[in-house]
Parts: C-alpha cells; structure tokens; sequence
C-alpha cells in the first residue's frame, strides 16, 4: 500500500473483534514508531509499551468511566520523561509522530487502529498499575493506539473526507 492510501484509509475504529493480532505485525508497528521523527533527536525521552494481556488493558480501563479500548487486544502506550512533574509540547508532539508512524503502519498491515488519550489521564495516576507495566518511574503515559481486527469491514473512504479551511497566500 503506498503511504498516501495508508493516509486516507487511515480511519479511527472503535469496534474490535476479539481475534489476537500476530506477533509479528504487532512488531512491525513497534519499528515504524522508532522510525518517527523526535524533536533535537532524543530517542531516549520516549518509551513504547505494548499491551496484549487484556487483564492488564482491562485494568486500565476500570479507572474510567467507560472502555476507551473498545475491546481491542493489543494497546500500544507511548510515555514521555517527565521533565520535573511537566510534559511540554515538544515531546507531545514527538509522542503523537510516533502514534502516527504506527497507525499509518496497522493500517497498511490491514489492521483497523485508534488514537486514545483519554484513557491515560486516570492511568498517570496509578502507580501500581504503572508499575505493573513496567513503565520507567521517570516518564509518564502520553498517548496510546488502540489495534486489532475490526467487527465490521470498512468502506473506502475518498480520498479527502474533511475540509479543514486553508488558506493560499
């Protein structure tokens, strides 16, 4: 699939099909998230956890108010170093080419995939479950993908579904 279908069939899901997603696609979507780019280059302030053990995705889930997973069986949870107790700009923005490398990737791979950060706000403040995580003490979670096998096949969107006003000069 050339990058540019990936863009436009690039759709948030949130309707999963309990179907395990295959190792090895799950490691491919790994890679494209190391291939993002980091603002001044610094790899070391992000930290990648993949979930597929669904006590532990169903645990994170329980600290809201509804299931911002959506019954997907792998969750892909991209952290930030804390710089004191604050996450600046930049390495949300880092966070969020790195998700996006990613979802790019799982839909190319023919997986359906969504951006969640809802469900990380109630997660930041579980330790225990952090722990549990193997999160490093130091960073905090920023942004998470949600991937897995869709319920119902898609359609084909066109290739521009949203008009965002821009301006030419």
């Amino acid at each position: 699939m050339s990058i540019r279908k990936a863009i436009y069939d690039r759709q948030a899901i949130r309707d999963y099909a309990a179907q395990k997603v295959e190792s090895r696609d799950l490691d491919e979507i790994l890679d494209a998230g190391q291939a993002a780019p980091v603002g001044m280059g610094e790899y070391t302030k992000y930290h990648l956890t993949l979930l597929t053990d669904t006590d532990i995705i169903s645990r994170i889930e329980s600290d809201n108010v509804s299931t911002p997973y959506y019954g997907a069986p792998a969750v892909i949870i991209v952290s930030a170093q804390k710089d004191g107790a604050f996450v600046g700009t930049l390495e949300s923005v880092s966070a969020g080419a790195i998700v996006e490398n990613m979802a790019l990737t799982a839909t190319d791979l023919g997986l359906a995939n969504c951006v969640i950060m809802g469900a990380l706000g109630p997660l930041s403040k579980d330790t225990q479950l952090l722990a549990d995580m193997k999160i490093p003490q130091n960073f905090v979670p920023v942004i998470s993908l949600a991937v897995g096998y869709p319920n119902e096949k898609q359609a084909t969107p066109e290739k521009r579904r949203h008009a965002i006003e821009t301006n030419k000069i």
